[in-house]
Formats: C-alpha cells, structure tokens, sequence
C-alpha cells in the first residue's frame, strides 16, 4: 500500500511502477546501513538508479518514503487460514523470511530507535504499519479461543509477544549475521518455536 503524502504527479503522466519498487527496495538497503542520519533521498537515489525529481514526485518526506519502504517489503502479518497451527506456520514462516534477510530486521531495529525521537515517523509507522498488523496477530489468538483451541482468557498479546520477541531476541544475540549456519538454522528455529507455543498454549 502507497502512501498518500501529498506531492504532486505531473499531468498526463503515468507511474512507473518500477521507479516506485527500485526506490523502495534502495531506501531499505540505505538505511539499514547508514541510519536515520544518512538516509536521504540523494543516497536512495544513486543506490537505487532513480533520479531525485521521480523521488520527490513520489514521496513528500523521507518519512513517507521509509514507512511505504517498510509497507512494499511486506513486513509479516498474521492471516486467517482456519486453524491455530495452520494461522502460526504462516505467520512465523514469514518472519523466517524476513530473517534471512539480514538488512530487513537490521532497518526494523533502526525505525524503533529512531521513531522514539521522531514524531512524525513514529506516527506513520504506527498508523500504516504496527496498528493493522498489531490488530491481525492479536485475531489469531482470539479466532483459536473462539474454536476452543486455546483456554479462554488467554492474552491476545501473548502470540506476538512470543513470536516477534523470540525472533528479534535470536537475531540480536546472532554474532554473524551473514554465516551460513544461521541461514540454516532459522527456519528450524521457527518450526521449534511453533511447537513450543502450541503446546504452551494447549495447556495454559
């Protein structure tokens, strides 16, 4: 999902979407690597190929330009495929996925930090980002209480807690991010991690 900021298209003109997905993808990679402080527009334009004119028609503020960055690389969120075990598998497979992308959880912790003093970004990223999201993975707990797949009262934070907690935790505590061993041992921590919070749940 775009986001509206407000800057003006040129008439007659249609959207490249490639522009727009080359943009995005750079400015994950800038910052990543370089932070609040070095993510401009000028370095996503010569990561990325873009000249600054198409970014600026786009985005209004780097803001803007990050959050949609952090929409487009589909951050995970939790989906209804009819059973805890099946809404689990899906959701912590896919922060298996962001996980083997070094630079994706490397920018997420950033947007944490920096967001802290950053009202403007803290704002968009809750509001595009954390709020839909925080509301679907808390739905899983409840659909599975409402299946009596779980014991009623269980928190609905607990699930996320968990699973982003858990994964945040082992990455951080990871000396080399870029080893091959930790490649091949994150989507074995996942399929453990389902395990061990369906079996906590059950019996909770």
């Amino acid at each position: 999902m775009a986001i509206e900021t407000g800057a003006t298209r040129t008439a007659g003109r249609k959207r490249d979407p490639a522009i727009e997905s080359r943009a995005t993808a750079a400015a994950i990679e800038v910052y990543a690597e370089f932070g609040w402080q070095g993510f401009t527009f000028d370095a996503v334009a010569r990561t990325s190929g873009v000249g600054k004119p198409a970014i600026y028609r786009r985005w209004d503020s780097r803001e803007a330009l990050l959050v949609d960055a952090f929409d487009r690389v589909s951050l995970p969120t939790a989906r209804d495929l009819g059973s805890l075990r099946a809404d689990l598998e899906d959701y912590v497979a896919q922060w298996v996925d962001w996980y083997h992308k070094p630079h994706l959880p490397q920018a997420g912790s950033r947007v944490l930090i920096d967001g802290a003093s950053n009202a403007e970004l803290n704002r968009l990223y809750s509001e595009v980002l954390i709020t839909p999201r925080g509301r679907a993975v808390r739905e899983v707990t409840r659909r599975a209480i409402a299946r009596g797949e779980v014991p009623a009262g269980t928190p609905p934070t607990l699930l996320p807690d968990i699973v982003i907690g858990s994964f945040s935790t082992h990455w951080a505590y990871t000396p080399d991010k870029t080893a091959q061993s930790y490649f091949d041992s994150i989507e074995a921590y996942g399929a453990r991690l389902v395990e061990t919070i369906i079996a906590g749940l059950s019996h909770s």
